[in-house]
């Protein structure tokens, strides 16, 4: 598979068995969302990815998710179901206190004083990515009354948005802070930074990492208005993007989605980052062990639209049938990349990307796999971007360089040490030969990035062993 499949751990998957099989599978990276849980358990299935990653030859992504400035209920012990017409009270209080009322739900929330004071009478409360709706009726100093518009389940934690309002809240709260530093101290890969609404957003977060001394990508989840006002200079600034369509469909409706997602992924393409599609790809297997059709042709324009990543989050991290989930991604993925069309535009904004798109062309003409040894990654980053239509197999120094590419679009990655680029390229080449990735009478394509040197080299080899 060209595409790869990112997947939510949880209590349905946080377990050596069901991790090795997703594996197994094709996963090639594991996302935490640090809104649920504690350290203990993200510590707890980061030690088993790891371990599996090293019994399986292949290098996984970790990814951790920021909540960032989102609005979310408080802790509940237990769920609370809550019919239509139903009055619910959302109080800062921090725990549920009996009222006077006893037709009125009171549910604990956790959010900012300024929040109270900026909505107001009609407002829309929306959870469960719009599957559950409240009016707010009336508010108060430290709460807002809501009617119930829909039946609905409220879950410790949940996140809310006000439709139509954006808060002008801090990117990361004093949570965030500190789960950042966490993933920094575990090592993760990436880090999702959400409710992005600017570029600023983003160099705040990098200059952190930087005086954390952290080798973590940053990855902008677009899913506010703003986000899409300031699209260029967001992606501009990241390291990849993830198209995050619960909270988009909330902010925006529905019915733009598949118009946005489409702008987002083309940008992102523009760009030279990697674009990741997350929310509801196969959310009916949260309790089915089949996706429904309309699920099926989701995933499959999604390939077909050029992701390089499909992230699935309860489906994984909650739902009954985690591997069968993988499984159907995998299945859906091989099918729809057997139909991509033959040519794909490639955008090469600068010298180093039309270099690689020389490469990527010249191997295409002749049949040939394209093997690349990259120090940092930025050369395989370019060609991935650049669909090629022939294998293309990467070289590079460390684990943390192998584990950030892996989840971008047709890149096979390996760890091989070398002093030097023409050092590392030949041990890539004679991997490739006794692994059996190459063969005899295949032809190789061998390169490194453009460097500052008086020449470039590019060996093309027939194999004959």
């Amino acid at each position: 598979m060209n595409v790869k499949i990112v997947a939510s751990l949880g209590p349905a998957s946080g377990n050596s068995d069901v991790i090795s099989r997703m594996v197994s599978l094709g996963v090639s990276g594991f996302r935490i969302n640090f809104a649920h849980g504690d350290r203990s358990s993200w510590s707890s299935y980061i030690n088993i990815v790891r371990e599996v990653e090293s019994g399986c030859g292949r290098y996984i992504a970790m990814i951790g998710d920021l909540m960032g400035p989102s609005l979310r209920l408080g802790k509940l012990d237990e769920s609370i179901n809550v019919k239509k017409g139903s009055i619910v009270r959302f109080s800062m209080a921090s725990s549920p206190t009996a009222l006077k009322n006893k037709e009125v739900i009171e549910v604990p929330i956790d959010v900012p004083k300024k929040v109270i004071e900026e909505v107001s009478q009609g407002d829309i409360v929306l959870m469960s990515d719009g599957r559950v709706s409240f009016s707010i009726i009336e508010v108060g100093d430290s709460y807002f009354d809501a009617v119930a518009q829909t039946d609905s389940e409220l879950s410790s934690r949940k996140a809310f948005i006000v439709k139509g309002k954006e808060f002008d809240l801090p990117i990361l709260s004093k949570k965030d802070l500190d789960d950042l530093k966490f993933a920094c101290s575990e090592g993760f890969d990436y880090v999702g930074l959400s409710y992005v609404r600017s570029s600023s957003d983003v160099l705040y977060v990098r200059k952190l990492l930087e005086k954390l001394s952290c080798g973590s990508h940053i990855l902008v989840k677009i899913e506010t208005l703003s986000a899409l006002k300031n699209l260029d200079s967001i992606i501009d600034e990241s390291d990849g993007v993830v198209v995050a369509r619960g909270d988009l469909g909330m902010n925006l409706g529905l019915e733009e989605i598949p118009f946005l997602q489409k702008k987002i992924i083309k940008k992102s393409r523009e760009y030279g980052k990697p674009v990741i599609i997350a929310t509801q790809l196969l959310e009916s297997m949260i309790d089915n062990p089949v996706p429904t059709r309309a699920e099926v042709v989701d995933v499959y324009e999604a390939v077909q639209g050029g992701v390089d990543a499909l992230m699935v989050t309860g489906e994984t991290a909650i739902g009954k049938y985690p591997v069968e989930v993988v499984r159907w991604l995998n299945k859906i993925i091989k099918v729809a990349e057997a139909g991509l069309p033959q040519t794909q535009e490639r955008p090469a904004p600068d010298l180093r990307t039309r270099f690689v798109k020389g490469v990527i062309e010249l191997a295409e003409d002749l049949g040939a796999a394209i093997a690349i040894y990259s120090m940092k990654g930025a050369t395989a980053k370019r060609a991935s971007i650049m669909r090629p239509r022939v294998p293309v197999y990467v070289g590079v120094p460390k684990p943390e360089v192998a584990r950030k590419l892996s989840v971008m679009w047709g890149l096979s990655t390996y760890v091989i040490e070398a002093g030097s680029y023409s050092e590392g390229l030949e041990k890539l080449y004679e991997l490739l030969i006794s692994s059996g990735q190459l063969k005899a009478g295949d032809i190789a394509v061998l390169v490194y990035g453009l460097v500052e040197e008086y020449e470039e080299v590019i060996r093309i080899r027939r194999v004959s062993v």
